[in-house]
């Protein structure tokens, strides 16, 4: 635990002891006095991409600590991702807004939790974090809490593996593609560790980050537009903005506000979100010919596919309805319905090569963007939906459309990206 003292309406004193996880803290008041102080740490990890459990208490001459709330910023949602400088303000005014308050002492505790991040839970009644080692899916899909109070996320680590398709996968020409290739395969490496939501964005989810109204639909959330969820303005200018930054008052705009910057709250790139389809879990990814619990294409007739039954809802077996998330069977790392539901908008703006010339597909591409936006190309979907056959549902398959444009089976799900 590393302290900081420092006497509200007046100035800092000293430092306090503190642990090999948090150095550097120090403490200010703004000025002209607004009632916020701003308090600025560095967190430190042997791990790669570590997760931090931080929390501030304040204390007040020999009485008990206390929470401190009113936060906004690094720590405020419980959890920072990534090492490094961080910086949180703390609204002293709101927590004593009847007195004047001396000798404030500030704590602030750290503690290293990557190990047991497997997974990463956003409560949606007071908008922080906790995490989980393990845990049985089962139980969470089956639940109704996972998929409207609280919104559970999946560590994806890092990985190569090769993006695409080829001329010997299933449904690579098939007219669908209008007899052109949207899938050349390159090598792709993902170089640092990020989270994606083991569900699809449901209604209930959507309504209560979106205008804290209080739904209770599991059914996927439909009819959203690139726009509506990253804005038009600097929203729409990825990957121009590599800082990932989205318009206040826009669906992620609103959602980052009420959880702070510990972490970035965004839409997958698709390299992200195609690592996140084809991992095994073991530092490998899946190939070509399989669905993404590794069972192989069984499609004789182009309509229906048994194996892709047990994973997916799609038109052969959905009565061309949107079905509850979390129904079928998840991929081999525990994600949801990553085949059909309903098509997943990346973060990227389409393009039929990646936004790759020849010469850098035949290499090996790291962190892949897509294309840089010129008022003429739409954004990426992915994973086909109710409303396809089964060669649209493939792992690699591709999509686009205009940032402002939706239909009945166009969905997201989220994904937590490091600073």
């Amino acid at each position: 635990m590393r302290i900081a003292y420092l006497t509200t309406l007046g100035v800092l004193s000293c430092l306090g002891a503190f642990s090999q996880t948090v150095e550097s803290v120090a403490c200010h008041q703004h000025w002209p006095w607004d009632g916020k102080v701003e308090v600025e740490f560095v967190l430190s990890s042997p791990s790669a991409d570590p997760v931090f459990e931080v929390k501030f208490f304040g204390k007040i001459g020999e009485g008990e600590s206390f929470p401190l709330t009113g936060l906004d910023g690094d720590g405020a949602a419980g959890i920072v991702l990534g090492s490094g400088s961080k910086r949180v303000t703390w609204d002293a005014a709101s927590a004593f807004p009847n007195s004047k308050v001396s000798g404030v002492r500030i704590a602030l505790a750290a503690e290293d939790v990557t190990s047991r991040a497997e997974y990463l839970i956003l409560n949606l009644s007071d908008y922080t974090f906790s995490c989980a080692a393990t845990t049985n899916l089962n139980t969470v899909a089956s639940g109704s809490v996972s998929k409207t109070g609280e919104i559970w996320f999946r560590r994806i680590a890092p990985g190569a593996y090769f993006m695409g398709s080829d001329s010997g996968d299933w449904g690579y020409f098939d007219p669908s593609f209008n007899s052109k290739n949207t899938e050349p395969s390159h090598e792709v490496r993902i170089t640092r560790s990020h989270y994606i939501g083991i569900f699809e964005m449901t209604e209930a989810q959507f309504e209560k980050a979106d205008s804290e109204t209080a739904g209770a639909s599991c059914l996927p959330q439909t009819r959203v537009t690139y726009a509506r969820l990253r804005g038009t303005d600097f929203g729409a200018t990825w990957p121009v903005y590599t800082d990932r930054r989205v318009d206040a008052d826009s669906f992620l705009g609103r959602l980052r506000a009420k959880v702070g910057n510990s972490v970035i709250i965004d839409l997958p790139t698709e390299g992200q979100w195609e690592l996140a389809s084809r991992s095994v879990g073991d530092g490998t990814s899946l190939g070509l010919g399989c669905w993404n619990d590794g069972s192989p294409y069984d499609s004789a007739d182009g309509t229906t596919d048994a194996n892709l039954d047990k994973v997916a809802w799609y038109k052969g077996n959905s009565g061309s309805v949107p079905h509850e998330v979390g129904e079928k069977k998840p991929n081999l790392i525990g994600l949801y319905d990553m085949h059909g539901g309903v098509w997943e908008w990346c973060v990227d703006w389409f393009d039929r090569n990646y936004g790759l010339t020849g010469a850098q597909r035949s290499g090996l591409t790291i962190d892949p963007v897509g294309a840089v936006p010129d008022g003429t190309i739409k954004n990426s979907r992915r994973c086909g939906s109710y409303n396809n056959d089964p060669v649209d549902c493939r792992i690699p398959r591709r999509a686009a459309e205009s940032a402002v444009t939706t239909y009945a089976d166009y969905g997201f799900r989220l994904a937590l990206i490091y600073p």
